[in-house]
């Protein structure tokens, strides 16, 4: 194992999107395409995310986030310096705000189950 933060470095068509990463000893960093035809929902999407967990702090970090299109070409290079700060962080959730979404999932769930109940 070594103790190296590995990142990426980001083009697309071209372009230096990002160079995403984190300087901290815990985290996740994805980069994630997403190709979803979906004809009964009417959609056709290309989306394409970078994102992380700081597993320190419990935060997570967006970089980017595009839709795509036929022809785009994405490069994607393993860098272990210079990261940039990620664009967003979402808040931390609370444990009441876990368990406020628990509780919603829940009542869903038991609304439409009830007939098997």
């Amino acid at each position: 194992m070594t103790d190296i933060n590995h990142g990426f470095k980001i083009t697309v068509n071209n372009k230096t999107i990002c160079r995403a990463g984190f300087e901290n000893e815990n985290s996740v960093l994805t980069c994630i395409l997403t190709s979803s035809l979906l004809k009964n929902q009417q959609r056709n999407d290309l989306d394409f995310y970078v994102n992380g967990l700081n597993s320190d702090t419990k935060q997570h970090a967006q970089w980017f986030k595009s839709n795509l299109k036929k022809g785009d070409k994405i490069e994607l290079e393993i860098i272990t310096d210079d990261f940039e700060p990620p664009k967003t962080y979402k808040k931390q959730l609370t444990k009441e705000d876990v368990i406020q979404k628990k509780l919603k999932t829940y009542h869903k769930l038991k609304e439409e189950l009830q007939e098997y109940l």
